[in-house]
């Protein structure tokens, strides 16, 4: 027997015929798989990647310029990044003047003190920052003192150069609220201190108890450098004044959200629910998140001690 191309047939013929196709067809579909296998390796390294890369660390020195009494030259040369290449250097001089490149002088206007900030991004995309105040006077330029460090009987500190976020680890978002006092305050005003910062609703019972532990916390460690700041969510944020005023919590920084914000930092913070506690060391990173409760003495002494 005969079989005709595109006719159908039978008996043996027709079995090798339907063999062969099949064949054919599981031999296409392991190629599909495998070339399938390929694109999501491939998808996957390149995210591998992305995920890995580290923030480029920026640093920068200064020394006097030649082009007159207050110029400044910058080098940002000992700024690193350990996985990949630093290729824009942006300076900002604190006197309404920016520029960029590795090494910049800059000429002021005339004697001061500036906030010079240096921002640095690399290959991937990610960037880095440093923030120093200069002295520049006839003739010579000199950091203030760095972070951190002695200065009489205090210390400066600067926040923490590591990324922002909401997470263990990364930089506490900061926020500038009006507080139960009528003053306006920003988080970066407590720069230097370990904050306890709790979102709060009035109608909250859990809430409600965890106050009594703040403030015994903030009792024993305020004197080390324990802030409590209070951020109540209630749109009728005044029935949190009389409960403070009624309990006697008037040693927390009480903050409240007017209506009106572009964003809540209570959004930010991605509070869904209260009462939500973080803990931020004295550079402005975040230590722990979660339950007051979970906030105990040996939670905070080690960032007291730094």
């Amino acid at each position: 027997m005969t079989c005709r191309p595109r006719l159908l047939c039978s008996g043996r013929d027709a079995q090798v015929l339907v063999k062969v196709i099949d064949n054919e067809v599981i031999g296409v579909r392991r190629k599909m798989f495998a070339g399938g296998i390929m694109f999501l390796l491939v998808i996957l390294s390149i995210a591998a990647v992305a995920l890995a890369n580290s923030s480029p660390m920026a640093s920068f020195s200064v020394s006097p310029g030649e082009d007159g009494s207050y110029s400044v030259l910058f080098d940002a040369s000992a700024s690193q990044d350990s996985d990949g290449n630093i290729i824009s250097y942006q300076w900002v001089f604190g006197d309404g003047f920016s520029g960029s490149g590795e090494t910049k002088k800059h000429t002021y206007a005339g004697p001061g003190k500036y906030e010079v900030i240096l921002m640095v991004f690399d290959n991937e995309g990610d960037a880095g920052s440093f923030k120093e105040t200069i002295a520049v006077s006839d003739g010579s330029v000199a950091p203030l003192t760095p972070a951190g460090e002695d200065q009489g009987d205090r210390k400066i500190y600067q926040r923490a150069n590591v990324l922002t976020g909401v997470h263990v680890g990364q930089a506490a978002p900061l926020f500038a609220l009006p507080g139960f006092d009528g003053l306006q305050h920003s988080l970066s005003d407590y720069l230097g201190k370990v904050v306890i910062l709790e979102f709060w609703r009035t109608t909250c019972p859990h809430c409600i108890s965890s106050m009594p532990h703040l403030q015994d916390l903030l009792t024993r460690f305020g004197d080390q450098g324990l802030v409590v700041i209070t951020v109540v969510v209630n749109h009728a944020w005044q029935d949190a004044t009389s409960f403070f005023a009624k309990e006697g919590y008037t040693d927390f920084v009480s903050l409240y959200q007017p209506d009106g914000l572009d964003k809540r930092p209570s959004e930010v913070y991605n509070v869904h629910g209260v009462p939500h506690t973080l803990l931020i060391d004295r550079y402005g990173v975040i230590r722990h998140t979660g339950s007051p409760e979970r906030i105990y003495d040996t939670t905070i002494a080690p960032y007291l001690s730094k």
